[in-house]
């Protein structure tokens, strides 16, 4: 429903805008980059520290799934990606929140537009609290 008030053109005005925000995205990676460290025990017994080795992450089907990004030289386009995808959830949590607020008015300009005592009173004519087959000077 489309109302005419300042609010609500206002709110579709910044709906708008984020709308081509995402249009804007491309490419977007779920996920977190980590780096990870390996203990290495040599054949003397002393213990030496491999790393970092870039590590993607992410939630799967209630498991975290890890892989190691083998070519370092990636790792600044997979930080982009999932910057990307941070924006995009930032964007659709606004979308979301404006859609609420664009509803509420909607709800609001039919709320104002019902008259007091319902609708069809007019037709239907005073009440008069008989019924039932009694006359009214009973």
């Amino acid at each position: 429903m489309k109302t005419n008030s300042p609010a609500y053109s206002n709110l579709e005005q910044q709906r708008q805008g984020l709308l081509r925000q995402v249009t804007e995205l491309r490419e977007l990676r779920r996920g977190s980059l980590t780096e990870q460290f390996l203990t290495v025990k040599h054949a003397d017994g002393s213990q030496v520290k491999r790393g970092p080795y870039p590590l993607l992450t992410r939630k799967a089907a209630n498991q975290t799934v890890s892989v190691r990004l083998t070519d370092p030289s990636l790792v600044p386009l997979y930080r982009q990606q999932i910057q990307a995808m941070r924006q995009f959830e930032s964007v659709v949590d606004q979308l979301v929140r404006l859609g609420e607020q664009l509803g509420d008015l909607a709800v609001a300009e039919i709320v104002q537009k019902k008259t007091p005592g319902g609708t069809g009173a007019k037709r239907r004519g005073p009440s008069t609290g008989h019924g039932l087959g009694q006359p009214a000077d009973a």
